[in-house]
């Protein structure tokens, strides 16, 4: 008989899933991170909420006033000794005085002399002072013209100071009182013109009595007093006065190719020789009363600038300046048809014009600066209506 094998049937467990016990030690760890973080929230909370709080009220001092927001105490955009804009404005009459000669600033007000008859000859007839506030222009009433041009107006206050010059040469130094309406006689020159600079009541000019003399006078434009300060012969040629409230400067040459300092102080009514030694190349020196700035070359379109502050050493102010100008804590300069303004009292240089316009400084005074715009200009055409611009620079 044939034994049948039977197969034996057992019953198996399976295994538990391996992603189950991996998602039940998930939310483990997961609550005790949460614990942690509970606890650690907790004890900042009392760190930086509840120990200031208790010590608010032991001392009195309501809690609330801790967390409103900090506000600083002032806030500017411009950082301290950073340059401040300065905007130009444009002396315009419609075309009323199209010559604008040597605009002279001082204040509010802008002197220039122009050509008021109208003629085939081109004169300088004219003298005329304009308001920069109000911008009103104001031709002076009772001028009298001897000789050809008027020229190398200058303004202190209520006083304008001009030339009467003769084109060959000579002419006379003429006062204005505004006040008054009238014009005076300051002076009588029979040589080349002299450059004119005033502050207060004087007035400096270095004046030609010779072929080989020159004489230094100031003259008081109140008192109408005038003095020789100081005679020259022979001499080369010395350079232009240049005056402040408290000095006057320029430069003397020695016929050797020497040129030095020389600067008178003021202190009241008196006054005394304090040079300074700047070295053998100082030309054109122009003084504020606490900087004295001067080029380093004789004749030249494109000179090297330097600036001194009280006497001290010299340093270099820029390079490739046409002409130059100082106000009472800037200095103007024009390079390359472009005008700057450096501060004398930080290392900033403003520049107050823009690369697609052509310009040429007039003369700095105070805290204004005047100068051409030239961009128009016509080679073609001896006569035009210049474009004179000012500008009010802000302290630094």
């Amino acid at each position: 008989m044939r034994r049948h094998r039977h197969k034996s049937i057992t019953t198996v467990r399976q295994p538990m899933m391996l992603s189950r016990i991996k998602r039940n030690n998930f939310w483990m760890r997961f609550r005790v991170v949460l614990f942690i973080a509970g606890i650690a929230a907790g004890v900042l909370a009392i760190i930086f909420f509840g120990f200031p709080l208790v010590e608010d009220l032991i001392k009195g001092v309501d809690p609330s006033l801790r967390y409103q927001p900090k506000v600083e105490a002032s806030f500017s955009l411009d950082e301290e000794g950073a340059p401040k804009a300065i905007k130009s404005e444009e002396m315009y009459f419609d075309k009323k005085y199209q010559l604008k000669n040597e605009p002279y600033i001082d204040g509010d007000n802008i002197i220039f002399t122009t050509q008021v008859q109208k003629g085939n000859i081109q004169q300088l007839d004219g003298v005329v002072v304009y308001n920069t506030r109000t911008g009103e222009e104001r031709l002076l009433a009772n001028t009298e013209k001897k000789y050809n041009n008027f020229i190398s107006p200058v303004l202190s206050g209520n006083i304008a100071v001009y030339l009467d010059s003769l084109v060959t040469g000579g002419g006379r130094i003429l006062g204005y009182d505004l006040e008054k309406d009238e014009q005076f006689l300051i002076k009588e020159y029979a040589y080349a013109p002299p450059g004119l600079s005033i502050s207060g009541d004087r007035l400096a000019f270095m004046q030609w009595a010779g072929e080989e003399t020159q004489r230094l006078y100031i003259y008081n434009v109140e008192t109408r007093e005038p003095a020789t300060i100081k005679l020259y012969e022979p001499t080369t040629g010395n350079s232009n006065v240049d005056i402040s409230q408290s000095d006057m400067v320029w430069a003397v040459e020695d016929g050797k190719g020497n040129s030095v300092l020389k600067r008178i102080a003021f202190d009241g009514d008196t006054s005394t020789f304090d040079d300074y030694n700047f070295g053998n190349t100082v030309y054109g020196p122009k003084t504020n009363g606490k900087q004295i700035v001067f080029r380093t070359e004789k004749n030249s379109s494109s000179c090297t600038l330097m600036i001194s502050t009280e006497g001290g050493e010299p340093a270099k102010l820029a390079e490739g300046v046409f002409d130059y100008d100082i106000g009472d804590n800037f200095v103007a300069y024009s390079k390359d048809g472009q005008i700057y303004v450096a501060y004398t009292n930080s290392t900033d240089t403003v520049k107050l014009t823009n690369d697609v316009t052509r310009n040429r400084l007039a003369s700095a005074n105070g805290n204004g600066v005047c100068y051409y715009d030239e961009t128009d200009k016509s080679t073609e055409n001896a006569v035009l209506d210049e474009v004179v611009q000012y500008a009010y620079v802000p302290g630094n």
